[in-house]
């Protein structure tokens, strides 16, 4: 017997599937907005903020060693990990595992406090932008996750007569 799935459950996975294609749009941006980012995180370092002034971007393009950091690489790979780790775990929250409800909320605050982390390291407009957008799904995803017909749903396994 196959039990109905609430409609809070149903928000849930969506806000999740709108959480990782704003994670998606935000790597994208990452690789299309190299330069600015680059520019932008000078600025909280002197000595490369010295370089990049007085060389310009062309710097970037030279053999002459300078630690640049290269936001894409990490930006992918964690997306990829958190978007892989985010499917596994909707798989076994539509199953009524609860563990995987407390697993999906605290993957969800961490994202939450990385995004804060990053808004307040001042990145570029667009970046700010997405950050909130991220934050509303975030809590919007939360309230969804805790809902009261959601913890019903999550109930529904754990209350079922064991087999004998």
């Amino acid at each position: 017997m196959m039990r109905q799935q609430p409609r809070s459950l149903t928000v849930a996975m969506a806000l999740l599937g709108l959480l990782v294609a704003v994670g998606a749009v935000t790597v994208a941006l990452t690789a299309l907005l190299r330069d600015t980012l680059i520019l932008n995180w000078a600025e909280g370092h002197r000595s490369a903020r010295e370089i990049l002034e007085t060389r310009g971007l062309d710097y970037l393009k030279s053999d002459e060693p300078i630690v640049i950091p290269q936001f894409f690489p990490v930006a992918a790979v964690l997306f990829v990990v958190l978007a892989m780790l985010i499917a596994v775990l909707v798989v076994f929250l539509r199953d009524s595992h609860n563990w995987a409800r407390v697993s999906l909320t605290v993957l969800v605050v961490m994202i939450a406090v990385a995004t804060i982390g990053g808004i307040r390291i001042d990145p570029p407009a667009v970046f700010v932008a997405i950050s909130y957008l991220a934050l509303a799904l975030d809590i919007g995803l939360l309230v969804a996750l805790w809902h009261r017909d959601t913890n019903t749903y999550m109930r529904g396994v754990e209350e079922a007569p064991a087999a004998l």
